[in-house]
């Protein structure tokens, strides 16, 4: 008989708090602001205590990164099957994220707390699952023979993130279609002539 202890398991996280502190952080900062949107104040909206809220997120940043930056309540598009119609899935998704006013509220005073590289890299973090997902819009559209092989798909989201960060913080959802139209249209077609730009590159070295 084997008389050693065996450990008992850790408590499995209740994911209903982990989303109830999210809320309750999106809620602040549309409310009172990013200075006043402390872990304190989170706490006591999201009914939970303090110190549950530093076993999930390290920092006081690294949670408000999360409920600004995540997907909450606006969860990523499913694949259609047509590379032109999911950009334009993805780019409504990011623009009404970004015109949220938690994000309105959030993302400068994240950008001025955000300097060192550990922070950087946090957000990195964050975004990961994000990245991977619109990595795999382009690697089924090349399947699909929609596009060449070879796109850089970061790029394209970094110039879909950022056009939609600055346009959701300025100007929110006005014209809405349109700019989704423009965006998501310009996108693909970078995507279409991939090959094309990095031959125009080579000749230009």
């Amino acid at each position: 008989m084997n008389s050693e202890i065996q450990p008992r398991p850790g408590r499995p996280r209740d994911l209903s708090k982990d989303q109830a502190v999210l809320v309750a952080a999106r809620r602040l900062l549309a409310d009172v602001g990013y200075q006043q949107t402390t872990i304190a104040a989170i706490a006591r909206m999201a009914g939970v205590n303090t110190p549950a809220i530093y076993r999930r997120w390290p920092t006081r940043e690294a949670l408000i990164e999360e409920a600004v930056h995540g997907t909450g309540g606006h969860p990523l598009p499913d694949e259609s099957g047509d590379l032109r119609t999911d950009l334009g899935l993805w780019v409504r998704v990011f623009l009404v994220r970004a015109a949220r006013p938690a994000a309105r509220a959030g993302v400068p005073g994240l950008l001025a707390d955000s300097q060192s590289h550990e922070a950087r890299q946090r957000l990195l973090v964050i975004g990961a699952p994000v990245r991977t997902a619109f990595q795999g819009l382009f690697e089924g559209a090349v399947a699909r023979g929609e596009i060449p092989a070879g796109v850089d798909a970061m790029f394209l989201f970094d110039l879909m993130s950022g056009a939609t960060t600055m346009r959701g913080l300025t100007r929110g959802t006005e014209d809405e279609d349109g700019f989704v139209d423009s965006l998501a249209g310009s996108l693909f077609v970078l995507a279409a002539h991939a090959t094309e730009t990095r031959e125009m590159k080579a000749v230009d070295k």
